[in-house]
């Protein structure tokens, strides 16, 4: 047994090991493709529209069970920027008090979706 656990235990140490680069350790990224570091323009179609997209629509679409979203739809800019300029969207994916937390069927945004839906509300939550 013990003869086992030394190469098992080697095996699994270089499996976890991954050569990453500078760029790929300290730089975060939406899931689309889209950096967190500030250098990337926000827009709606590219940045905002994905993460909507991947994260909220299987509930909040009109193609979801009526019973899902509790009747709050997503699934045009027009219904994001409503739910935008009230605050309701980020009081929602910030996880604030008064606000359900979303989504509820899985993990809180990354801080980087959240940090680019925010910049996107402050610069005018343009359609662009």
């Amino acid at each position: 047994m013990k003869r086992l656990l030394l190469p098992m235990l080697l095996c699994f140490a270089l499996a976890s090991c991954k050569w990453d680069n500078e760029q790929d350790l300290y730089s975060e990224e939406t899931g689309n493709g889209t950096n967190c570091d500030g250098s990337t323009t926000i827009t709606y179609s590219a940045s905002i529209q994905p993460i909507i997209s991947a994260r909220c629509l299987s509930c909040h679409s009109a193609s979801a069970a009526s019973n899902l979203g509790g009747g709050v739809k997503l699934d045009t800019y027009q219904n994001v920027k409503v739910r935008a300029d009230n605050g309701s969207l980020l009081g929602t994916i910030k996880h604030k008090s008064g606000y359900p937390q979303m989504p509820q069927s899985g993990s809180k945004l990354s801080s980087c979706q959240i940090s680019l839906i925010e910049k996107w509300i402050s610069e005018g939550t343009l359609n662009n």
